[in-house]
Formats: C-alpha cells, sequence, structure tokens
C-alpha cells in the first residue's frame, strides 16, 4: 500500500518538503512503501539495471542526515537554456559547429524522449581567476536539468554555484531552478570546493504537473529533504509566463556548465568564466518511459547518441570548455576571452592555441 507523502511548507510559497525519514532508518533496505513516502527513488533493479543500482546504492548508504535549509530567490543569476553561439570563420568554434553555445558546456540527450528524471554527481572544483584575468568577479554553474536545449524554454535544473572577485572572495552554494521563474538558493546546505555531490530532478508523481529535486552532499553526510518545486507562473524579472508551463520538459536531459546570466533587465550579459580545471560527471544518468515498469529505460549520459557542447566566448573565436566523454563526462577549462584578447594584442592579431591545464 503506497502511504501518502506528508508535504511541509518552505519559507516560499508553493515550495514545499517531503517530511524526510526519521533519523537511524536503514534507507538500503527500506521497503519501496517507506521510500515513497518520503519522495525517495525506488531502488532499481540490480539484475536489469547495475548502473542505476550502483548509484542509487552510493547515494543512499552516504546519507547521515536530513538537513532543512530555508530557500532564498537569487536575483543576480539567471541559468537559462542554451543559447546557441554564433562563431567567426576561421575559429575553433567554426569548426565545432553547432554543438558552440554562448552558456553550456557539457552533454545533451535528446533521443530517446520523454524523460522523467535525470540524476548525476560531481565534486565541486577549486575555482581561481584565470591567468590574465581583470574582470570584477567570475561565476559557473554545474547542473543536471530537464529540458532548455534549443527552443525549449522550459527548463528544471539544480546544482551548485561558485563565484570569486577581483579581491579573491567568493562563495559556493547549492540551487534549484525551474525556468523561467529565478533560481533558489538552499541557505543552510553546506557545500564547497572538494565535496562530491548527487541529485536527480524529476516530475512530482502526484499528476500536479510540479518538479522535484533531490540532493545529498557524499562527503558530509547531508541530504536535503525531497523538495517539490511549483509550476513557473512569474519570471525572474516579475513577468507573467506565457504560455504557462503545464509539467516538466521531457525533450532533453542535460549534464552541463554554465557561465550564468548576470540577472534581468536589458539584453543578456554572460558572466567571465573562471579556471575550474575539470568537471567529471559520473553515475549521469536518465530515466526514460514510466518509472518502476518495466516500459522504464535508464539511458546513460556517455551514450554514443548524446550531443557534446562547447561554451564560446563573447569573441566568437575562444573555446572557454571542451569536453571528454570517456568514461565520464569531462568539462575543461581552456582559456577567456580577455586572456586571448591580450595575447593577441601582443601579437599584433595572431590567436595562439589555447592550453588546457592537466588534471
Amino acid at each position: 500500500m503506497i502511504h501518502k507523502q506528508h508535504l511541509i511548507p518552505t519559507n516560499l510559497d508553493e515550495h514545499f518538503f517531503i517530511k524526510p525519514p526519521a533519523d537511524g532508518m536503514d534507507l538500503q533496505h527500506a521497503t519501496d512503501d517507506d521510500l515513497h513516502l518520503h519522495g525517495l527513488p525506488h531502488r532499481p533493479d540490480p539484475k536489469a539495471l547495475p548502473n542505476a543500482a550502483r548509484a542509487w546504492l552510493r547515494a543512499m548508504r552516504r546519507i547521515k542526515r536530513f538537513v532543512t535549509p530555508q530557500v532564498t530567490v537569487r536575483h543576480d543569476f539567471v541559468f537559462r537554456p542554451i543559447r546557441p553561439a554564433r562563431a567567426a570563420a576561421g575559429s575553433a568554434g567554426a569548426a565545432a559547429g553547432a554543438g558552440v553555445t554562448s552558456n553550456w558546456g557539457g552533454l545533451v540527450m535528446t533521443d530517446t524522449p520523454p524523460y522523467q528524471q535525470a540524476w548525476g554527481s560531481w565534486t565541486i572544483p577549486e575555482i581561481q581567476i584565470p591567468p590574465g584575468g581583470t574582470a570584477p568577479a567570475y561565476s559557473c554553474a554545474i547542473w543536471v536539468g530537464l529540458g532548455g536545449y534549443l527552443n525549449d524554454d522550459n527548463l528544471l535544473q539544480a546544482g551548485t554555484a561558485q563565484a570569486v572577485g577581483a579581491d579573491g572572495a567568493g562563495e559556493c552554494f547549492a540551487w534549484y531552478e525551474w525556468y523561467p521563474a529565478p533560481p533558489i538558493m538552499l541557505t543552510g546546505f553546506n557545500v564547497e570546493a572538494g565535496h562530491t555531490i548527487a541529485l536527480f530532478v524529476g516530475e512530482y508523481d502526484d499528476g500536479s504537473g510540479r518538479g522535484v529535486v533531490g540532493m545529498v552532499n557524499l562527503v558530509t553526510g547531508d541530504a536535503i529533504p525531497m523538495t517539490v518545486i511549483p509550476l513557473p507562473t512569474v519570471d525572474a524579472c516579475g513577468n507573467a509566463v506565457n504560455p504557462p508551463i503545464k509539467a516538466p520538459s521531457g525533450a532533453s536531459a542535460e549534464w552541463i556548465v554554465e557561465r550564468p546570466d548576470l540577472g534581468c533587465g536589458g539584453p543578456e550579459k554572460y558572466a567571465e568564466l573562471p579556471d575550474f580545471g575539470e568537471v567529471n560527471f559520473t553515475h549521469a544518468a536518465a530515466v526514460s518511459g514510466v518509472e518502476g515498469t518495466k516500459k522504464e529505460t535508464i539511458a546513460a549520459a556517455s551514450d554514443s547518441k548524446a550531443r557534446s557542447l562547447k561554451i564560446l566566448a563573447d569573441d566568437a573565436r575562444t573555446l572557454l570548455t571542451d569536453e571528454l566523454i570517456v568514461p565520464a563526462l569531462q568539462v575543461s577549462f581552456k582559456q577567456t576571452a580577455k586572456a586571448q584578447a591580450q595575447e593577441e594584442g601582443a601579437q599584433g592579431g595572431t590567436a595562439s592555441k589555447p592550453s588546457v591545464p592537466t588534471s
């Protein structure tokens, strides 16, 4: 028998936590009914879906406690759907073709929609101001999401974000966002460089069309209660969402490092990207079909049919990221547009080949 879940109001209207399990509950051996009661994902069949079962077990056995964060709206960042970039003739970006973007670097799957869930894990990198960088601040976001690819402005996503200023001061926080609504910061759920985060996003299973997010810090053992996200009705600038969004997009699933937009009001302005070295998404997969039934299929993010994306700088020439999908997705910093422009000026307009730091 499936019991009704208890929703706990947060400090934001229409945002809810599902009541978490009691301290000490053995999640690895909990029944499907108990897992459902607390909104936790069901246990994948280890014979039929061994990779998914290992990812599930890895997260469940690391949870020591559930912490209830405060949810805070951020207006200084917007994590947007993909924005294709136009590459200059003869540039590295031009060689990459349609796989270059203004804001996304990573991997996107579109071959087996609709997607009901996506999940993955990564270790938060140590970010730095890149060599030659003179901007006031640098920021990046790492996330897993559903939707937002090409002409899809319906994007449910969750992840971590980092920023560093010219004075060396910075911040690192966890967040979720259902674009076009603004991002929500999870204040009180501690994340920092070196921590490994596992999360998933999906559609809440009560038929309301709402979204749900789960997140675990595999280093500290902290997890947030499963979080129910309302349908976006107002965008980051306070405008009504039209046409209305009725459910998460199932058209795509993605694992992304992003240059966030620096808020609303006027043309999109993307943050300068810090030097983040590498980001490896592991246990990255998406659910297609009906979860928990024989119609369910789980596709790995490293599937050869997935599309690789690279971020192109504002100069329309410099690639800021590169990807290697063996065995996990690797997103590597290359060089900022500002540093590239300085080199070109010093060399009379001749661009040098971007360098990639070793891990």
